[in-house]
């Protein structure tokens, strides 16, 4: 008895073994099977979800003190403190005042003026050449004083430069070692903090047009690394190295590709 027990379930285990292989083997559905079918909704949501579903949150538009406006009116921080800001640390703000994110950024582009980039920190330092122009002293000793004095520098400031009325020897042009050097911060900033898989910071600067008063914001983002993004000097709309014009922007961007 026992002897035909243990056959027999021996027998039931090769076949389940065999009916098994036999049905791992078969071949898919041919197309015309396939079409025998009626269609129908397909049970999982992901059939035919080709697209990334991460959401990830971050700022394309950030000002440091590298920007005329921003530089004006009190910002004091640079580009790297911009990155180590974003990425989740804490930082001494402009005002002196301690300040961190609730949770860190998984992008950044600082994104300064391209007009006149490099200018306030110049200024600020007491740049001897800044300081040697009579217009630049005063704006120099009027932030200096602060209060009333400095927001009427501020102002002053942001007027020459959309009136295109900023002194020569104020101006920081493409080619200019401060311009250069200002770029290759900003550059250098991004590729040092820049994290893959942690945290992307991305090259890039603002483009803007104060032609006839309106104020044309065109942000330039580079999807290529910092070595390539730093062989040219961001395009400006100040003639003749730049325009006011958009189109001769978009010009200078298929030069770049």
């Amino acid at each position: 008895m026992k002897s035909m027990i243990k056959v027999t379930m021996s027998i039931a285990a090769l076949a389940v073994t065999m009916c098994s292989t036999s049905f791992a083997q078969l071949p898919p559905p041919t197309e015309d099977v396939a079409d025998s079918f009626p269609a129908q909704k397909h049970y999982s949501p992901y059939v035919g979800r080709n697209f990334p579903t991460d959401v990830f949150w971050g700022d394309t538009h950030l000002h440091t003190g590298n920007s005329m406006d921003a530089g004006a009116f009190g910002a004091r921080l640079l580009p790297e403190d911009a990155h180590r800001f974003a990425r989740g640390e804490e930082l001494t703000s402009s005002t002196g005042l301690k300040v961190r994110l609730s949770r860190p950024l998984d992008f950044l582009v600082v994104a300064d003026h391209s007009d006149n980039m490099g200018f306030f920190p110049s200024l600020m330092s007491g740049n001897p050449k800044m300081l040697a122009d009579p217009t630049g002293r005063k704006w120099y000793d009027m932030i200096q004083a602060g209060g009333q004095q400095g927001v009427a520098a501020a102002v002053e400031i942001v007027q020459a430069l959309t009136g295109n009325k900023m002194p020569k020897a104020l101006a920081s042009l493409p080619g200019t070692d401060l311009y250069r050097s200002t770029w290759d911060m900003t550059v250098a900033a991004a590729e040092k903090y820049n994290e893959p898989g942690r945290y992307t910071a991305l090259h890039g600067y603002e483009w803007t047009s104060t032609e006839k008063g309106a104020n044309r914001h065109r942000v330039v983002i580079y999807r290529d690394g910092g070595h390539k993004a730093s062989i040219m000097e961001p395009y400006t709309s100040l003639p003749p190295l730049g325009s006011p014009d958009e189109r001769d922007l978009w010009k200078w961007l298929q030069s770049y590709e």
